[in-house]
């Protein structure tokens, strides 16, 4: 989910396509002169100059307004402005520009992707990878541990003192790129969910997502969920035979897309025996997409009669999505993922799964959630579990899409400092420890 939903909150602008001017030859010097035309127009917000790059296919998603919003996100802590530095990669015939923005607190990183007509098809945003120290406390102790699948990520694994061989949780994070904190605007509620449960009993495990770990493979690396979630999360599931858990008692929490992908997940991993999924949906991704979209443009202000053309757009690229085959989905772009993306996307609904599941499933939804949303999505996983007994279900008045409350309704909100409710913790552990809800919904 990307544009303004998951790729802003969780800290990073992913956009594709660019294009020129004029015809350049790709050499070197002048992949290292457009990559600094692009990086101080980024800087200095001069977004038009930058817009003036693109392809025109990408200008058809993009703005001024959605390249501002992006970056004033990614800079919002990092304190006075350093200096910048450009560079030039190019591996495997691929034509790389990286800036390196340093910032007082903080170091920003953009890639530039250029093709064989010397136009940028790929730029990407993210912060630089930085260490996140392991707290302890006189309930917990946190332990900074090497995780994944070809070349490691940090995680952290968090387990309860005095309790011998705890049930653990997998935290899975949702798209886009972030630390293992699931960190958005200083507010982590990977961390306080983390916390929380492991003062009511329970380990769990969180680590960075993949193209946080290591931005410069964006690019270089094709998108796919292989690469973005399953091979790590089967890793992390291995590894915890050789950590002081309960290897019987492993538990999924998945968050937003982290959510969606939980059933397959669990699907896959037989050793999981129960998942949770924190604002996640059954529905596609692109159906999502098309709602966020429509949303945000409702308002700005404008009506539905006024939209024809944009709405037409979004669902010429449902019906391509829907209608792909494993022969059909190639490297073409849609919102930001090739197609074959979208078709591994299609093949992983929680829909091709659920009916086999043998482990038991909560659903946790935020009332008022602008990006999933409570009356489409949540309202979806009901109708899916219907006559299935291992299924409950729970939602939360004036809680947004990271369970924390909500002021205006919009990405601002991310940015008052908050944390998880409590009662979410609170229902998760009980869930975990006895399957119970202090409020429940089964079955709807």
């Amino acid at each position: 989910m990307k544009k303004l939903s998951l790729a802003i909150l969780l800290g990073c602008l992913l956009l594709t396509g660019c294009s020129k001017k004029e015809k350049l030859d790709v050499t070197s010097e002048n992949i290292e002169m457009v990559t600094t035309a692009v990086g101080n127009a980024l800087k200095d917000q001069d977004t038009k100059m930058v817009i003036s790059y693109l392809s025109k296919e990408t200008k058809k998603d993009v703005s001024d307004e959605k390249i501002k919003t992006a970056w004033n996100s990614l800079i919002a802590d990092a304190g006075s402005f350093v200096d910048m530095e450009v560079q030039t990669y190019r591996p495997d015939d691929r034509n790389l520009g990286y800036v390196l923005y340093n910032y007082e607190n903080k170091t920003l990183k953009l890639m530039l992707r250029f093709d064989d007509n010397m136009e940028i098809d790929r730029i990407v945003i993210n912060p630089v990878h930085e260490e996140i120290a392991p707290v302890t406390t006189e309930e917990f102790t946190e332990t900074v541990v090497k995780v994944g699948y070809e070349n490691m990520l940090d995680g952290m694994l968090t387990v309860p003192n005095g309790i011998e061989n705890p049930p653990v949780v997998i935290l899975v994070q949702g798209s886009g790129s972030s630390n293992l904190n699931e960190e958005v605007y200083g507010n982590k509620p990977f961390e306080d969910i983390a916390h929380g449960l492991a003062k009511q009993g329970i380990a769990s495990i969180r680590y960075d997502k993949r193209y946080y770990a290591y931005p410069e493979w964006d690019g270089v690396r094709e998108t796919s969920l292989d690469w973005e979630y399953f091979n790590d999360f089967s890793s992390v599931v291995h590894q915890l035979e050789d950590m002081p858990v309960n290897h019987n008692q492993i538990y999924v929490i998945g968050h937003s897309q982290g959510g969606m992908l939980a059933p397959r997940l669990a699907y896959d991993h037989p050793e999981v025996k129960g998942i949770i999924s924190l604002a996640g949906s059954p529905r596609g991704l692109e159906e999502i997409i098309k709602d966020q979209q429509l949303n945000a443009l409702l308002d700005q202000g404008y009506k539905m009669e006024e939209l024809e053309g944009q709405v037409k757009s979004i669902d010429d690229n449902i019906v391509k999505i829907q209608a792909l085959t494993e022969e059909t989905a190639d490297d073409y772009v849609v919102w930001n993922f090739p197609l074959s993306y979208w078709y591994q996307m299609n093949q992983s609904r929680a829909k091709n799964y659920f009916d086999e599941l043998k482990c038991d499933v909560l659903i946790l939804q935020g009332e008022e959630d602008f990006q999933v949303f409570f009356d489409n999505d949540y309202e979806e996983w009901k109708k899916l579990s219907e006559g299935k007994d291992n299924v409950m279900f729970k939602s939360y008045p004036g809680l947004n899409h990271l369970f924390m409350p909500t002021i205006e309704g919009t990405t601002e909100d991310y940015q008052v400092p908050a944390t998880v409710n409590q009662d979410v913790i609170d229902d998760m552990a009980n869930w975990i420890n006895n399957r119970e809800l202090s409020k429940g919904d089964k079955n709807g």
